[in-house]
């Protein structure tokens, strides 16, 4: 039992400090990005990356997800039959990318998208050949093999935006870099375990298996994808290009969070819990020390950064990115309830309740949904924000009743964790005042009232 904990332990420590790194690259590459580019070019990739990651998610069969799961998934006639699949999936978004490039361009009213979208549609070729060894490190527990991998990939592709958007500072810098950032990685990828062992394979009962189980990751993803993404397509064509881009950079950073976490239980929980032969109020036990104690870092440091955001957005952008200030503010807010909820997705991930995920994800799209084009017309970006915040706590209600179901409820654990995160955020924001580094609560007040457009 020791030698399990400290090898989750050592495993959780490589997935976090690859991630951070990884974040702080994202960051430094952002902000690089930010000076050498105009804020609606960053708007038009937003639009350009919504639509690619919209095409990936809304076909996705659990092939990944299936090879971890299933008991067969080390066997090369199941995980080489998976990639027979995934690479088919990418042929086919490849072709109908092209043929849905004139409708999106005209739906969206932008030329633009008549070229840069056929240039960036080849991306599903190569996500497509990529290997299935991925998986299978994970289903392996090899985190330290994968993490650094990925921390790798995330190095290579922002060293070639940067580079390209240096001596190219236009769109193609972005769609070039883009796609030097996925044909690597691809790559590279074969080389994670024997690449002979890569073979075109179509095995009936492998294929059943995927299918079956995939049939809700293909729900959850379908409204994972929307709820995730809505903002982004009803922004681009409700708001300027040049606020959508400003509202991006607020967007990206407020996910680092809700994404640790949402790596953390893909790559920790949910494969040690469908691992675990423990269930119900055994498991719960089990898990209670180790979530309460994850929460209350995630509760101060999470307080610590809504209580310096807007700063933080002055010092490194300039002035015409300084609305995103506020904006950050609001959306880390949310991101408390999106690390509560991609904590309970693992979870019911794990114990093989993945229609969970996907109710939950209908709640958020419906507050979405509904709310965001009522609230942004009358009130204004600022008002709007709050959408995602009351959005991210239905996702969550919905998943905490589906955990009862299965004996995991931790209603009273995070409860107290929520009060004290906002009582947090109060503190820490008047103590930044005394300080001298912000203007405190007033200062929002004062941010809450000013209009973008």
């Amino acid at each position: 039992m020791l030698r399990s904990r400290r090898s989750l332990f050592d495993a959780a420590g490589w997935v976090t400090l690859t991630f951070l790194a990884t974040q702080v690259l994202r960051l430094v590459s952002n902000i690089i990005l930010a000076w050498l580019l105009a804020p609606a070019l960053l708007g038009t990739m937003l639009l350009i990356n919504t639509l690619r990651t919209g095409g990936e998610l809304l076909t996705d069969v659990g092939v990944g997800q299936s090879i971890v799961n299933d008991p067969r998934g080390s066997d090369p006639e199941f995980y080489n039959t998976a990639w027979t699949i995934q690479i088919v999936r990418g042929l086919l978004l490849f072709v109908v990318a092209l043929l849905l490039t004139v409708p999106i361009a005209r739906g969206y009213d932008n030329p633009e998208l008549l070229y840069l979208l056929p240039a960036v549609a080849p991306i599903f070729i190569l996500t497509g050949v990529t290997s299935p060894s991925r998986f299978l490190l994970q289903k392996r527990f090899e985190v330290r093999k994968l993490a650094l991998f990925d921390f790798g990939a995330a190095v290579f592709g922002a060293a070639a935006q940067i580079a390209l958007a240096y001596f190219m500072p236009t769109i193609w810098a972005l769609v070039l870099g883009l796609l030097l950032g996925a044909a690597v990685p691809a790559a590279a990828s074969f080389f994670l375990i024997e690449w002979r062992s890569h073979r075109l394979r179509w095995d009936k009962q492998a294929v059943a298996s995927i299918l079956h189980f995939g049939k809700w990751i293909f729900l959850a993803s379908l409204i994972y994808f929307l709820a995730m993404n809505f903002d982004r397509l009803y922004f681009a064509d409700a708001i300027s290009l040049a606020l959508l881009g400003i509202y991006g950079i607020a967007r990206t950073f407020s996910e680092t969070a809700t994404l640790l976490f949402q790596r953390i239980g893909s790559l920790l929980i949910f494969p040690k819990i469908a691992a675990s032969g423990q269930r119900g109020y055994d498991l719960q036990q089990a898990i209670r020390p180790m979530r309460l104690a994850a929460l209350v870092v995630v509760a101060i440091g999470l307080a610590g950064g809504i209580a310096l955001a807007d700063q933080f957005i002055y010092l490194v952008y300039d002035e015409r990115y300084h609305a995103a200030g506020f904006f950050l503010s609001v959306l880390l807010v949310g991101s408390w309830f999106g690390i509560l909820a991609s904590m309970a997705d693992a979870m019911m991930m794990g114990v093989g309740k993945p229609s969970g995920v996907a109710f939950s994800n209908v709640a958020k799209l419906a507050v979405i949904v509904i709310a965001l084009p009522m609230v942004l017309p009358r009130y204004g970006m600022n008002a709007a924000l709050a959408v995602f915040v009351v959005s991210e706590a239905g996702r969550y209600a919905v998943l905490a009743w589906r955990k009862r179901g299965v004996g995991l409820s931790f209603l009273r654990q995070d409860a107290a964790m929520t009060l004290l995160f906002f009582l947090l955020v109060i503190l820490f924001r008047e103590a930044s005042m005394l300080a001298g580094l912000t203007g405190g609560l007033e200062a929002w007040v004062t941010q809450a009232r000013m209009a973008y457009g």
